[in-house]
């Protein structure tokens, strides 16, 4: 089996991706290419513009161009389908929905602190946020959920490992080191 050198890692919001990216990352020494930082113009408040896919696009073909051995936390379906045959290694994460609320609050919490909580700036949009995660398991295969995800991996023809479970970072580490 040949060395991987780009894994893609993706999933439902709160699944771990991002984290399981990094671990990646640091522990196998990919480059570690954020989806986040393609698709979102860095703007307070944050993830309320998105960028043109063409920027999108040419900014993950420049970042595979300059760091040909990488880790791709978060989808790209959709806008970034012509750098699908690249991936030598698809981690599908989908954990339970409580799991990934829980997450989420916290993840939320401490990135922004108060401005999430009832009375800042940023709460509504938290509270939309949550209500857009709940709903993964129920969208139509049109809109980022479930049911996209699993009709966008039916072409591959490279290994999948999909996770279900809630694992420590070494233990899904462990999952995936026989894949690498």
């Amino acid at each position: 089996m040949r060395e991987k050198q780009i894994i893609h890692v993706f999933g439902a919001s709160g699944s771990g991706a991002t984290t399981l990216a990094r671990a990646l990352s640091q522990s196998y020494g990919f480059h570690l290419i954020d989806t986040d930082d393609a698709i979102w113009e860095n703007v307070d408040p944050p993830f309320s513009v998105r960028k043109p896919f063409s920027i999108s696009r040419d900014h993950l073909a420049r970042e595979l161009a300059n760091h040909p051995r990488s880790v791709i936390s978060g989808a790209f379906v959709g806008w970034g389908d012509e750098f699908k045959k690249q991936v030598d290694l698809f981690v599908y994460l989908h954990l339970p929905l409580a799991v990934r609320l829980k997450r989420i609050q916290r993840r939320e919490e401490n990135r922004f602190g108060a401005r999430v909580l009832p009375g800042g700036d940023l709460h509504r949009q938290h509270l939309d946020f949550l209500e857009w995660v709940s709903q993964y398991e129920t969208n139509s295969k049109d809109i980022r959920g479930q049911k996209q995800h699993e009709q966008w991996l039916k072409d591959v023809n490279v290994p999948i490992v999909r996770i279900t479970d809630v694992l420590s970072v070494p233990e899904l580490l462990k999952r995936l080191n026989p894949f690498l």
